[in-house]
């Protein structure tokens, strides 16, 4: 049995070729995204989570009413933690207190090798939410930097390239 001569026609439908291109361009997405060195693409990201932490600290100190302090440890995928400041540990080994929004401990490390630096090494957030100094702490990978930076009074905290 022989088939009509329209049905014997080869070829792609229109649907076809535009699945194929959906996923060819998916697949160069990708492509691109390994291409770029991670730690630079996530170091804006990992400055806007410290600046987020830093606020979340604020929020913590003022609602529960006690005093808090964010502990830096610089370097290659430095550290910050959020205790009471009624530990005498030293910045890099204080004990940090339970986020209730996760239930885990309120500290942080970097990721893909980005390096943590800036001043104080401890800043006290009173219990009204307000950093007792400005502080500025950068975020470095691949000669890309990102500054978070802290008020003094008012506790605004900003992130700049």
């Amino acid at each position: 049995m022989q088939l009509p001569c329209k049905q014997c026609e080869a070829g792609f439908t229109l649907i076809e070729l535009i699945i194929v291109l959906v996923v060819l361009g998916i697949i160069s997405v990708y492509a691109v995204m390994k291409s770029e060195p991670s730690a630079t693409l996530t170091l804006p990201s990992q400055a806007r989570d410290m600046a987020s932490d830093i606020l979340h600290a604020q929020t913590l100190a003022s609602t529960q009413g006690v005093s808090l302090r964010l502990a830096i440890c610089s370097g290659a995928n430095g550290t910050y933690t959020v205790s009471n400041t009624s530990s005498a540990a030293t910045a890099c080994n204080q004990s940090a207190v339970t986020d209730p929004a996760t239930g885990s401990p309120f500290s942080v490390s970097l990721k893909q090798g980005v390096v943590l630096g800036g001043s104080p090494t401890t800043l006290d957030i009173s219990s009204l939410g307000q950093p007792s100094v400005a502080a500025s702490y950068t975020l470095t990978s691949n000669g890309a930097t990102e500054t978070v930076a802290v008020a003094a009074l008012t506790g605004q905290v900003t992130v700049t390239p």
